[in-house]
């Protein structure tokens, strides 16, 4: 039986009885359209009748078998398949060095938390400058995918020199070169994907929970693999395994991009300069708030990755484990991220954008006092680290919840010829001053919370946590009450 919204349009149209319409695709050329046909009494030997739905019709005739495209509401599975395995390298070159890379300066190169925190603060100065220049790129001037290629294989080869790097300024140099190159691309696969998806509600988080089983992977891989076994001194010398993992998985990337879908630039006549246009949006009250509660989401998100590596080790041998756990326990969140982002479509569809959006600063508050409750308590060790576990799940609700919802927004309410500015504009002020102020700020206050040095070094991670939940009760007070829920427009087609 038809559903009722197709039967309504199949009213509305008279035809003589016994007549099929649809649109044919030829069997040898998937993907070429062929004209709408009608099919007039059709032969008695039709095996099944055709119904209305996401699939293609097939129907069997004595002479011939037609395919029948499906409505022109969802992407080819080619498509989406080559958009998700985008995001799996993006993501994997970020999930090799990301979670442990604290744990590394801190352990192997001996960095104070002090230097540790400006070194996350390094990883942001560049997209700071990012809206207009890569903006400008990829609206104005290059395809998107010719941008890309050139920032992964550039980020790919400082990676690889960096980890030859044991001195703090060279580290310093080079982590924030960078960044300049690598952040950028996160943004530039979001728009490239919104770009090419049909229906992008649906289809986005989906397509982009395959980042996340990128990004998880690399924690199986090294610790597993390169890392099995080892304990003390050589375990932490063995961590910079991570930077080349990341820079051999960045030229992998690089080259991949070259075959990406083709994604020129919104060459308009007459059009504004875009990244000026993306900055005159902040006279919008969504937007403003948006960008405001993002620069604080960023700073409580730089906590997880600043100093979650550090604080897991520090559970891990108080119960005596001396070995290589902490980037499969951190893993546990992007695990849960998944779920979230299949179902992300559905929740925003059904709670919509504010909402959603809430969930997520309410997941950065809770997992924050969760983390304090952990080391506050002293439990014993396998209650301590179900509670930690437990943490590490919200990651999935703060990241898709908020995040990713707020990527999906944006490009639902910016028009097209300057949504690629938008969407780095956006992802300067959360993953760029956000971290940047998130660096600093969490060095300055495990710095101020730390007692003792190098080994002897005890930090009072209730407190340190606790200035994280601070912070996140903030983001949650200013969204519920600041944020306006209204119906997103798609100006995409004005």
């Amino acid at each position: 039986r038809l559903p009722p919204s197709r039967c309504d349009m199949a009213r509305q149209e008279p035809r003589p009885p016994n007549t099929l319409q649809g649109q044919l695709v030829s069997r040898d050329n998937p993907r070429s359209l062929a004209a709408r046909v009608i099919v007039n009494e059709p032969p008695r030997s039709v095996k099944h009748r055709p119904h209305c739905h996401n699939h293609t019709i097939l129907l069997m005739t004595n002479d011939s078998a037609l395919e029948i495209a499906p409505p022109l509401d969802s992407s080819s599975a080619s498509l989406k398949v080559r958009l998700s395995l985008m995001m799996f390298l993006q993501y994997f070159v970020q999930g090799c060095y990301l979670p442990v890379v604290a744990l590394y300066l801190q352990d192997a190169l001996k960095f104070t938390p002090l230097q540790i925190g400006l070194f996350v603060a390094a990883l942001a100065v560049g997209p700071l400058v990012a809206p207009f220049l890569v903006g400008q790129l990829v609206d104005r001037r290059f395809a998107t995918q010719r941008v890309l290629t050139a920032s992964h294989l550039m980020a790919a080869l400082i990676m690889l020199v960096l980890y030859g790097q044991k001195h703090f300024w060279p580290v310093m140099i080079l982590g924030t070169v960078y960044s300049v190159l690598y952040v950028p691309t996160m943004m530039l696969t979001n728009a490239l994907a919104f770009h090419h998806l049909r229906n992008r509600d649906r289809e986005f988080p989906i397509v982009r929970l395959w980042g996340t089983v990128g990004f998880i992977m690399p924690a199986w891989l090294i610790e597993l693999v390169f890392l099995r076994g080892l304990e003390g001194q050589p375990l932490n010398d063995a961590r910079g395994i991570v930077l080349v993992t990341s820079g051999i998985a960045g030229l992998v990337m690089a080259v991949y991009s070259l075959g990406l879908p083709h994604t020129p630039p919104a060459q308009k006549a007459g059009s504004r300069f875009a990244p000026g246009a993306a900055l005159l949006l902040v006279r919008q009250r969504r937007f403003l708030v948006l960008v405001v509660i993002s620069f604080l989401i960023g700073v409580v998100h730089n906590y997880y990755f600043a100093l979650n590596s550090p604080f897991l080790k520090s559970i891990l041998v108080s119960g005596g484990v001396l070995g290589a756990w902490e980037q499969r326990i951190s893993s546990l969140g992007q695990i849960a991220e998944i779920g979230v982002m299949a179902l992300l479509g559905m929740a925003i569809a059904r709670w919509g954008f504010k909402r959603t959006m809430l969930v997520g600063t309410l997941a950065y508050l809770v997992r924050c006092l969760i983390f304090a409750a952990a080391d506050y308590l002293h439990a014993p060790f396998a209650a301590t680290m179900t509670i930690v576990c437990f943490g590490q799940l919200l990651h999935g609700l703060c990241f898709g919840c908020f995040m990713a919802t707020a990527f999906i927004y944006l490009d639902r309410t910016t028009p097209a010829d300057i949504r690629g500015s938008v969407q780095t504009l956006y992802g300067t002020f959360v993953l760029g001053l956000g971290i940047f102020a998130g660096g600093i700020v969490s060095g300055q206050i495990r710095n101020y919370f730390t007692t003792g040095s190098d080994a002897a070094a005890i930090s009072n991670w209730t407190a340190i946590w606790l200035s994280g939940a601070a912070i996140s009760a903030v983001c949650v007070i200013g969204f519920g009450l600041l944020f306006p829920r209204e119906a997103a427009t798609d100006p995409a087609a004005t």
